[in-house]
């Protein structure tokens, strides 16, 4: 598999909640339809936080391979996707790389 990590800062005037809120509830659908896409994960944080997180929260983007990954996100789909994230995130903020999983249990 491979994997694309985001690590996502909300945009300054929400609140966690409402970043959360909006991301799962709105946001989600865009992403989840990409063509390609084997696995969607989101992890916004919750609870209180030990001192000042540098991210709101992660979502994980699973592809067959990296051909996969290209043609996903040149998709309208993704397009689509990208151009609601500034109604959560900071875009500035946000930023991504790709990963390797190594399951470890």
């Amino acid at each position: 598999m491979y994997h694309v990590v985001f690590l996502v800062t909300r945009r300054p005037d929400m609140t966690a909640e409402a970043f959360a809120d909006y991301w799962i509830g709105t946001h989600t659908p865009f992403t989840a339809v990409v063509p390609g896409l084997r696995a969607y994960r989101c992890y916004p944080a919750i609870g209180p936080q030990v001192g000042t997180p540098a991210y709101d929260g992660v979502a994980v983007l699973s592809f067959d391979d990296e051909a996969a990954y290209h043609a996903g996100v040149a998709s309208a789909e993704f397009a689509a996707a990208i151009a609601d994230s500034p109604n959560f995130q900071d875009t500035a903020a946000t930023t991504s790389f790709f990963a390797a999983e190594h399951v470890v249990v």
